[in-house]
């Protein structure tokens, strides 16, 4: 940016009121949104990740399988986690997600 620009920016904000500075502050050292977060569609919140949309909408077709995917793709699904993960990488997963997904009927339970 030219000194120019600054010095033109610096003027403009000479003028405003220390409310407008201020949310001028604010908004300028908001975090930005990162890149990969899309609309899913519920009341415009954000999704974080693409993978978690597609676990949403594709659910009932995977459930009692073990998945792997990646930036929202189905590299791969199976009763064996090990065979997942090596299809999915001969598929050119890279750091594909390995999950469960368990049927509506089936009982969860964790422990030592």
């Amino acid at each position: 940016m030219s000194t120019a620009v600054v010095d033109e920016i610096i003027e403009k904000v000479s003028i405003l009121t220390k409310e407008e500075r201020v949310d001028l502050v604010r908004r300028l050292t908001a975090p930005e949104p990162h890149p990969s977060f899309e609309k899913n569609g519920n009341e415009g919140k954000k999704n974080p990740n693409p993978n978690i949309e597609w676990l949403k909408v594709h659910r009932n077709e995977v459930a009692g399988q073990y998945v792997a995917l990646e930036n929202g793709e189905l590299f791969a699904k199976g009763r064996l986690l090990r065979e997942v993960d090596h299809e999915a990488r001969l598929k050119g997963a890279t750091k594909p997600l390995l999950t469960y997904v368990p049927r509506e009927d089936e009982e969860l339970w964790a422990g030592w």
